[in-house]
């Protein structure tokens, strides 16, 4: 497999990782807070996202994009 065909797997992986994800979501009648969970875990996973000291998540927040205040 060259570098091309592994590039599209791993691209192929996390769009369908993330989708889950996203749809796993749901509004507040109809969310799947387990498959929610193990949704999150496949991501972090995949993208190499460390769990916090204290073991009760993945810690996400430090990849996120930084959004400018208003006004600044």
């Amino acid at each position: 497999m060259n570098d091309s065909q592994t590039e599209n797997r791993l691209l192929d992986k996390v769009r369908q990782a993330v989708a889950d994800y996203m749809t796993s979501e749901g509004c507040g009648c109809c969310s799947n807070a387990e498959k929610h969970e193990k949704h999150k875990a496949r991501l972090a996973k995949l993208l190499k996202v460390p769990m916090y000291g204290d073991g009760s998540g993945y810690d996400f927040n430090r990849f996120r994009t930084l959004e400018r205040r208003h006004g600044k």
